[in-house]
């Protein structure tokens, strides 16, 4: 065994892909016990029906900066991963997505802010709902420039500040903030979050350009809006199918409801924070492999990446299968009913680490209409599905539909990067 792992390990990319995998995984550990902490936080301090209406407002302020950032995530991580050495170009690639994603997030922050009462007693019916929303409506601005300078930085290797960037510093200083100034409600606890997103972002994008060279030039704005269009569509799907079901609930049930599947929902992500961890290695592999036509260079990061995967993220799925009580009753004795919506979310992330990096594969190889084919059907499904679950058998019934089609848009993502670059990531066990 230990010489078969030598021999792997001998192959420089295989080197370089499970040292860096490391080092992004301890980084990523930090921020999922970081993203944990900070929910344990807000759950325990805010207790479940305030923590539920911030969690609806967060879900609804994931929801629309994803929709406003124009689909140019894996735009920029695919096109600065090809020219990671031209600061100039790097640059201007961030700028051009910023340039037209920030007006569409601020606008949808204002129309948030606008009708917020609205919102809350026509829609989700809650009228103690509209504080929360006015205060995190500035936070979907704040959420577009982050995750756009993390791609940036993620692209050109930068992991050390790629996922602070993206998933820990404004939580830990909102979280910071909720114990300090002991915060009781939504609304507060919102605005903080809103106020750190600033202060991140802000410096984040300073951190990301400085001492870039001159060297390069802007890129062609018609390619980036030709990679960015069916990414868009990518984004919207795949964040509908994760944040739409905390808000359907929120329409149908009471705040506590949100909070209870909110919270399972947070605790099984973390099964996947491996797969983001290589996600963050591989992607830019994947993107530079795809310019110099090396498919073989793909296949075998690929089958690697889902064997550090499988190891990794066992122990995780198995844990959460046979303590969901435990890990629930963490954040307060009656999250403990949410066990079972626990274990029916794991499920699905389990299904969405075994097939590997298969969404990235399609989409840093230039089929990325392949990858939004996939996402519309999961999408729409998780739209259609998950009220009509909800209203007959609660929760539970937007968990299982939510993990069912979790599991759905990977399963078809596996069978087009077999017909597109001829392996199967199911079959990670395969020669490389």
């Amino acid at each position: 065994m230990l010489y078969k792992v030598k021999a792997v390990l001998r192959d420089a990319e295989h080197r370089h892909t499970a040292i860096n995998a490391c080092i992004a995984l301890a980084i990523r550990v930090l921020g999922a016990g970081m993203a944990f902490l900070f929910n344990l936080i807000i759950a325990r301090q805010l207790g479940a029906e305030q923590s539920g209406y911030f969690f609806l407002s967060l879900a609804l302020a994931m929801l629309l900066s994803a929709v406003a950032r124009f689909g140019f995530d894996n735009t920029v991580l695919r096109f600065t991963s090809a020219n990671a050495e031209y600061g100039d170009t790097v640059k201007a690639i961030l700028n051009f997505a910023l340039k037209y994603s920030i007006p569409m997030a601020s606008l949808f922050a204002i129309l948030v802010f606008i009708s917020a009462s609205w919102l809350a007693e026509s829609v989700f019916y809650k009228p103690g709902l509209a504080a929360s929303l006015q205060f995190i409506a500035p936070a979907i601005t704040g959420l577009s420039i982050v995750f756009l300078v993390a791609m940036s930085l993620q692209a050109r290797h930068k992991l050390v500040a790629s996922i602070p960037c993206q998933n820990i510093a404004h939580f830990m200083l909102c979280g910071l903030a909720v114990i300090v100034f002991t915060i009781e409600s939504a609304s507060t606890a919102a605005l903080y979050l809103s106020l750190s997103l600033g202060v991140t972002s802000s410096f984040f994008y300073w951190l990301s350009t400085k001492n870039l060279n001159n060297d390069g030039e802007k890129p062609n704005s018609q390619m980036l809006w030709y990679s960015a269009r069916p990414n868009w569509v990518i984004v919207i799907m795949s964040q509908a199918v994760q944040w739409s079901a905390p808000i359907i609930i929120g329409v149908f049930l009471v705040a506590e409801q949100v909070a209870f599947f909110s919270v399972a929902q947070r605790i099984a992500l973390l099964t996947s924070f491996v797969l983001m961890a290589v996600n963050l290695v591989v992607a830019p592999k994947f993107s530079a492999f795809n310019t110099k036509g090396d498919l073989e260079g793909i296949r075998k990061t690929a089958l690697f990446s889902v064997r550090l995967l499988v190891v990794s993220a066992f122990p995780i799925v198995l844990v959460m299968l046979l303590f969901p009580e435990f890990l629930m009753g963490l954040f307060g004795e009656e999250f403990k009913q949410g066990a079972a919506i626990l274990q029916i979310l794991v499920l699905g992330q389990a299904v969405n680490v075994v097939t590997g990096s298969v969404g990235f594969l399609l989409q840093m190889t230039g089929h990325e209409r392949d990858m939004r084919l996939v996402t519309l059907i999961s999408g729409f499904g998780v739209l259609i599905s998950v009220p009509i679950f909800t209203k007959l058998y609660g929760a539970i019934g937007a968990a299982i539909a939510t993990s069912f089609f979790i599991s759905l848009q990977n399963l078809l993502a596996v069978y087009f990067v077999k017909k597109r670059l001829g392996f199967n990531t199911l079959k990670f066990w395969q020669k490389m």
